[in-house]
Order: C-alpha cells, then structure tokens, then sequence
C-alpha cells in the first residue's frame, strides 16, 4: 500500500483508491480498468456465490459451519459508469511461516477471467479474423498467462499482413513488404517487428529469455492502436465523406 507521504491516488468521484492496480479488478484490487467503459476507475463490491468448495466446512466461534470457498464469482460495479462486471476468483493461500497457522488473514481471492472482457468486442471495421485473434489474446493477458497472449498478438499481426495482401514468406518479410508499400509507417513497422520477435519468444520454450506481463501488456496495447490506424480510422474519415 502506498505510504501516507505519497500522493493519494482518488476516483472519478472523489473517493480514495486502494493499491495501484493496473489490470482488471477484483475484490483484493477494487480498482483498475472498468471492462465496460474502459475507464481506470474503482469498483464496489455487489457479492459473490461459491462456484467451487473443498466438501468440508470451516467452524466459527458460534458453531456455524461455512464452506471452505475455492473459486467463487464476485459482481464489481464500477463507479464510473455503474456498469456491473463478473469476475470468476479463485483462493489464493499465501505462504505460511514456520509454526504458523493458517488464518482468514493470510487467504484472498484473486481474478482469473471478468465479463465482459475489454476489447472482446471490437469494431465491425475490424477483419473477423483479425479481430477474433486479438480478442483471444486480450483473454489470455487478463488470464495472467503472458506467454499465452504474445502468442496470439503475434497471430494477429499474422492475419494483419494477410489481410493487407503479404501473404507469402516468413512474417519478417511481410513486415518488411508492408513498410515498403508505405502500410506500415517506419515507426509502426519497428514495433511491429518487436510483436514479431516476443511473439516468438512466447512460442519457443526458453527458460532464460521469458514473455513477461509487461512485455505482453506493451504488446498488446500497440496492436490496438495499430488496428485502430489501419481499419477504423480510414473506415471512420470514408463515412465522413460519404455524402448523407
């Protein structure tokens, strides 16, 4: 947690930010980016139902007995645009000292997969392909599994260079075709060749050179963008021209 000498970080309504928390929410991090409206914001709490248990009963104090949850689905509003998110979790018991015992205070729940999914679904000026492998992708990152989705960013620049007519050789020289032909500006073809290298690293096991979250969320964040200046732009700046 942040220190109470560094700045507060707040919401759109003013109210105080737990953690910074750059992913998704959910009941550990009540605060991220919003699925529905894209937005970092922070979120409350709706409940959750146990999906999954252990089959045997913790006993409190009083003599209740209670379930011992391992996966449970939590619904987060975000208060931004009061939109509700599911979000599936899963139990998560942190490491325990020698001697000690396990308490509730050493258990959270953390998120492996949310509904809707951001990007999940993209614009109709997106190629199906193109954008049905970006959302795989996208699900994938947000399912912590980054070798997973630079895998699959690579595939959509893949089905990207197709779609744009390069459809012979290795993806390199497709790249290369495509920033000759003016597609690709030099800059987007640089970063495209950098998808093109962490894909593969995603791809071929090995132990000292590994896709990390950070290289994946990068990834996929200029994939985006370059979807957005190869399809929907264009398409965006012909309808405005287009004659009503």
């Amino acid at each position: 947690m942040s220190s109470s000498s560094d700045v507060e970080s707040r919401g759109p309504r003013g109210e105080l930010l737990p953690e910074a928390h750059e992913g998704l929410p959910d009941t550990r991090y009540k605060s991220g980016l919003c699925p529905r409206c894209g937005k970092q914001s922070s979120f409350e709490s709706k409940g959750s139902i146990t999906v999954t248990h252990e089959g045997r009963y913790a006993v409190g104090m009083d003599g209740s007995r209670s379930s011992i949850e391992l996966d449970r689905v939590t619904v987060l509003i975000c208060l931004h645009c009061t939109q509700g998110t599911a979000v599936i979790e899963e139990r998560v018991q942190e490491p325990l000292a020698p001697g000690q015992r396990p308490t509730t205070a050493n258990v959270y729940f953390r998120g492996i997969h949310w509904w809707p999914l951001p990007e999940a679904h993209l614009s109709k000026d997106i190629p199906e392909e193109i954008a049905s492998a970006f959302a795989e992708a996208t699900s994938t990152l947000y399912a912590q599994c980054p070798r997973a989705a630079v895998v699959m960013a690579r595939r959509t620049l893949e089905a990207v260079t197709t779609d744009k007519g390069e459809t012979q050789g290795v993806l390199a020289d497709r790249l290369k075709a495509l920033a000759t032909k003016g597609i690709l500006q030099s800059d987007l073809a640089e970063w495209a060749r950098e998808v093109r290298v962490i894909g593969n690293t995603g791809a071929h096991y090995d132990p000292l050179n590994k896709a990390s979250m950070e290289d994946a969320r990068d990834l996929m964040n200029f994939l985006r963008e370059l979807l957005r200046y190869l399809y929907e732009m264009p398409a965006e700046l012909k309808r405005r021209r287009t004659p009503r």
